[in-house]
């Protein structure tokens, strides 16, 4: 049985185990398994896992993505409410102006509506799920967008190298602290009387 070879750093211990397998196995005559095989794990490759790993990843984020997406239309209408406000107003006057010619039609148009709502509900209904798919989707790109230029902003990209250089600052005083420790540790162990 062949082993794969991968050129990774973690696979290095792996592959040199699996010399000493071949070669323990060809001593006693016995077939060779690469220790990965002995334990039972996979040994496909790394980038099958990613791509997986990514098809979830996007899976998992859409719906954040569909929710960031209904709240900026949320604020897209809200921003545009008092635009739309007087435009509704006088329209609803034409309206009430025109109800008493409507209420007229009233009595016909409920008995054709009674006679195709079997046809209408099944339309409907098959039709619902689509649009509901289709809003869904759209939420989720105008998410991803917003999300995208979110990132994209100065002011982010601030923040962004703002916590890089927290944590490298960070970093650097853990090491130096440990070598402080480390030197302190050593100072004590030679001022220590030896017996």
């Amino acid at each position: 049985m062949a082993t794969t070879r991968t050129t990774s750093p973690s696979s290095t211990a792996s592959t040199s185990s699996t010399r000493s397998t071949r070669s323990t196995a060809a001593r006693s005559g016995g077939t060779t398994r690469s220790s990965a095989q002995a334990r039972g794990t996979r040994t496909a490759p790394r980038a099958a896992g990613r791509t997986e790993a990514k098809a979830a990843l996007t899976e998992v984020r859409k719906p954040l993505l569909a929710s960031v997406g209904a709240a900026d239309i949320a604020v897209a209408k809200l921003l545009a409410l008092p635009t739309t406000t007087s435009t509704e107003v006088r329209r609803i006057t034409d309206r009430v102006g025109s109800l008493p010619v409507q209420a007229s039609r009233v009595p016909t148009q409920v008995g054709t509506a009674v006679r195709a709502l079997p046809a209408t509900v099944t339309a409907q209904i098959s039709d619902l799920q689509g649009r509901a798919n289709n809003l869904y989707n759209s939420f989720a790109t105008r998410g991803e967008r917003r999300v995208a230029s979110i990132r994209r902003s100065p002011s982010t990209e601030q923040a962004t190298e703002r916590t890089r250089t927290a944590v490298s600052q960070s970093r650097a005083a853990r090491t130096s602290t440990r070598r402080a420790a480390e030197a302190v540790g050593r100072a004590v162990v030679d001022a220590a009387p030896q017996h």
